[in-house]
């Protein structure tokens, strides 16, 4: 404990399924118009090759428009799995008298307020990003920290951070700071 108010109750942030699927429509729409003229093109591309340069030089250029056609499809899956697990209705992360609480699509995660060194928020467009810095050298193993984290994904949670974003949270960031800022008595703002 750090002397944080019992009364005050554990913050329970949740995502929001709505807004993240609206936020990446275009990006995905995007991809999928992408995905579906590059093919299209390729082998327009191979048909005028084929007429001005023969039917070897012709099936090489069409080729090489299915491989990259065969890249896009796998890009637009892995994006449509991203954008799946993102739109889940879940418990993205709790905050109360003891730590961070958190979950990410890789698994969850507990930090005592004493592994997180300090908070920062950032803009990307007009959303914000509130990362919860964590203590130079942190393992899994240091002391209060629980993980289901493979040691890659914690390792990297260890170099930037534990990341919040405002697009995918039903929760304001501001109210995430002003509950950190209670939780740890002022020393985290």
């Amino acid at each position: 404990m750090n002397g944080a108010p019992q009364s005050f109750p554990p913050l329970v942030v949740g995502s929001d399924s709505v807004r993240t699927e609206r936020v990446t429509r275009p990006a995905f729409v995007f991809t999928l118009i992408g995905a579906a003229l590059i093919p299209v093109l390729g082998m327009l591309l191979a048909v005028l090759t084929t007429t001005s340069g023969g039917f070897a030089l012709g099936m090489l250029s069409g080729l090489s428009f299915s491989v990259i056609s065969w890249l896009m499809l796998f890009a637009v899956v892995q994006f449509a799995t991203v954008r799946g697990a993102q739109s889940v209705a879940r418990t993205v992360l709790t905050l109360d008298a003891d730590g961070l609480r958190g979950s990410i699509p890789q698994g969850e995660v507990f930090l005592p307020w004493g592994a997180i060194e300090r908070i920062s928020v950032r803009s990307r467009g007009k959303w914000r990003i509130l990362t919860f810095h964590l203590v130079p050298g942190l393992t899994a193993q240091s002391p209060g920290v629980s993980t289901t984290l493979p040691p890659r994904s914690f390792a990297a949670l260890g170099k930037l951070g534990f990341q919040v974003g405002e697009v995918a949270i039903d929760t304001p960031v501001d109210t995430v700071l002003a509950a950190t800022n209670a939780f740890t008595g002022g020393r985290l703002r």
